[in-house]
C-alpha cells in the first residue's frame, strides 16, 4: 500500500507516528526507502521534507541515507526558498538532534532564516530550535545570531518563550560565544514572570 502514497501521505504518516511517539521501525524503514527514491522525493514540498526530517529525529531514527536525500532535495530547484519559519527550524533541529552535520544545508538554512519574510514570523520555539541546532554543531554565524536575537525581542515574540525555549536560547548563545546583553536581559526578565517559573 505504501507504493500508492504520495509525498504528502508519507509526510503525514511519519509526522503522526512521531507525534504519537510510536516507533515502528519497519514502517520508518519503508518510509525512508520510499523517500530516498529520487523520482518520489521530487514530489515533496518544503513542509513534507521538514516533517519527515522532524519525525525521524523526534523518534531518534538515524537514517543517514534519508537525511542526505532530504538535504539534496532541499538544496535543489529552489525548494529552500519556499521554507517558512517552521520548516527552517524543524529541519535545522532534526539534523542537529540526529547529529548529522550537513554543512551546505546548514549554511543554506541560515541564509533562509535571515530573510526578513521568514525571520519576522519566528516564534520563541522557532528561535530556540534554530539557535540550538547551530550551537549544537558549533557553527557560529554572528549575523544569524544577531538576527535571531533581534527577532526574539520583537513585540509579542518574547511572550511565546517557554522555560525550555529560554534555556535553549541562552545556552545556544553561550555555546557559540555570542554575547548579546539585550537578549540576555530580555530572557532574564521573561524567566522571572510567574507563568514561566511556575
Amino acid at each position: 500500500l505504501l507504493s500508492t502514497f504520495n509525498g504528502q501521505d508519507v509526510s503525514n504518516t511519519a509526522w503522526a507516528y512521531a507525534t504519537l511517539e510510536i516507533q515502528d521501525m519497519l514502517l520508518m524503514e519503508a518510509i525512508a526507502k520510499s523517500a530516498t527514491d529520487a523520482s518520489f522525493l521530487s514530489s515533496f514540498t518544503s513542509q513534507a521534507v521538514a516533517n519527515v526530517a522532524w519525525a525521524f529525529a523526534k523518534l531518534g531514527v538515524k537514517n543517514e541515507a534519508l537525511m542526505a536525500a532530504l538535504a539534496e532535495r532541499i538544496l535543489e530547484d529552489g525548494l529552500l526558498a519556499t521554507f517558512n519559519a517552521q520548516d527552517v527550524s524543524n529541519t535545522a533541529w532534526a539534523y542537529a538532534a540526529l547529529g548529522i552535520k550537513h554543512e551546505m544545508l546548514m549554511v543554506a538554512l541560515a541564509e533562509q532564516t535571515k530573510r526578513g519574510d521568514v525571520l519576522s514570523t519566528f516564534t520563541g520555539q522557532n528561535v530556540a530550535n534554530t539557535a540550538w541546532a547551530f550551537a549544537t554543531f558549533g557553527m557560529k554565524d554572528d549575523l544569524l545570531m544577531a538576527a535571531i536575537a533581534k527577532q526574539s525581542m520583537q513585540g509579542g515574540v518574547l511572550s511565546t518563550f517557554d522555560a525550555q525555549a529560554i534555556a535553549n536560547t541562552a545556552w545556544s548563545f553561550a555555546k557559540v560565544s555570542v554575547k548579546d546583553d539585550a537578549l540576555m536581559a530580555a530572557l532574564a526578565e521573561r524567566t522571572m514572570q510567574d507563568s514561566v517559573l511556575s
